[in-house]
């Protein structure tokens, strides 16, 4: 009795071992987006940023330098342009309000060093003046290398328009 009890319960654990190799040998592989980019040597998108949390945008530009880099291992060349509206301005300033400051710093600096690291991968980037308006921050204090345009949905509709893919990021 206890002898086909113990088969059957090694057979469970040979069976639930055997089901779980491939999982395991799938997490080591390398993965890649050839399916998605077939014989593509360039992409080319519009980032439409409207994070209201500056940890949040913090996240989002670490994710999208993770993005461009992937994109060279895959062999592919990014022409990528990126325009903030809405809240999103306010954290992309060099004298953001007390209060901004107080509730996110340390997101703060971590935004300020993306955006250089995103420049440098050759990223662009705009801010839309209704929301710089809106929020009361002055063109003049933007980061740098932030350009500021009459109106960021005007931006995206031309980038769109001349053929650059709409990436949506927003809360």
């Amino acid at each position: 009795m206890i002898q086909p009890m113990r088969d059957g319960l090694f057979m469970t654990i040979l069976l639930f071992i055997g089901g779980l190799l491939p999982v395991v040998s799938m997490a080591g592989a390398e993965l890649d987006n050839r399916t998605a980019i077939g014989d593509l040597e360039q992409v080319r998108a519009v980032y439409d940023v409207r994070k209201s949390s500056a940890n949040a945008l913090d996240f989002y530009l670490g994710a999208i330098i993770t993005n461009i880099d992937n994109l060279d291992k895959e062999g592919v060349e990014s022409d990528l342009v990126m325009v903030f509206i809405s809240h999103s301005v306010k954290f992309i300033n060099t004298e953001p309000t007390l209060e901004t400051q107080a509730d996110y710093g340390p997101a703060l600096e971590s935004i300020a060093k993306r955006i250089t690291r995103l420049q440098e991968m050759g990223v662009r980037m705009e801010a839309c003046n209704g929301a710089t308006a809106a929020f009361n921050v002055d063109n003049d204090t933007l980061l740098p290398g932030i350009e500021p345009v009459r109106s960021g949905f005007i931006s995206l509709m031309g980038y769109q328009n001349n053929g650059y893919a709409l990436i949506p990021v927003y809360d």
